[in-house]
């Protein structure tokens, strides 16, 4: 719940801000952040990533060094109760609402979708390389998540969303969850 919040409220400071500046509407910084609820087509492009971002997620747990993964204080997300379903689930959505709906929005508008976008994957990666703390092993789980990263980004520019993103990652963390549990 705490990464649910330190991630998602930036978000809302952008939606108060904005929605008392030049354009008073909340609607419209709603819609900058790529907070609707999309397309059914935009679920269907979801769709297309989530296969290969299971099958790299299985990849990269697979080829962390043996032991690392069943080590209680690495901060891989165990799903072994409801509590840590809602946990990971939050924290996903957290994460999509903060590093692909403003920092992607913001940078993907600024710079165009190939610099915008890599910067916010690089920065997705950032507090996750806190992984290489424990065991540099574990680089392969990081380049995914940069390739993830990228991927959501491009799904939320596509789409316009980072709702289906959010969805997806929700799924793959879970799953990943399941996978060490």
């Amino acid at each position: 719940m705490t990464e649910f919040v330190l991630f998602s409220g930036p978000a809302v400071v952008y939606v108060i801000v904005r929605s008392r500046g030049r354009d008073p509407s909340a609607a419209t910084a709603l819609d900058r952040i790529g907070a609707s609820r999309g397309a059914p087509s935009d679920y269907g492009w979801a769709l297309v990533l989530l296969a290969p971002l299971l099958a790299a997620s299985w990849l990269a747990i697979a080829l962390a060094p043996v032991g690392v993964v069943d080590d209680p204080g690495v901060t891989i997300a165990r799903v072994t109760s409801t509590g840590a379903v809602v946990g990971v689930a939050l924290r996903a959505v957290g994460e999509e609402v903060f590093f692909r709906g403003l920092l992607g929005g913001v940078l993907v508008r600024r710079l165009g979708f190939a610099r915008g976008n890599l910067l916010q994957a690089a920065a997705f990666v950032v507090p996750h390389l806190a992984l290489l703390l424990i065991d540099a092993g574990m680089w392969p789980i990081v380049v995914i998540q940069f390739a993830a990263g990228y991927a959501l980004g491009w799904l939320r520019h596509r789409t316009g969303t980072f709702v289906p993103g959010a969805v997806v990652h929700v799924v793959t963390n879970i799953v990943a969850g399941l996978v060490t549990a």
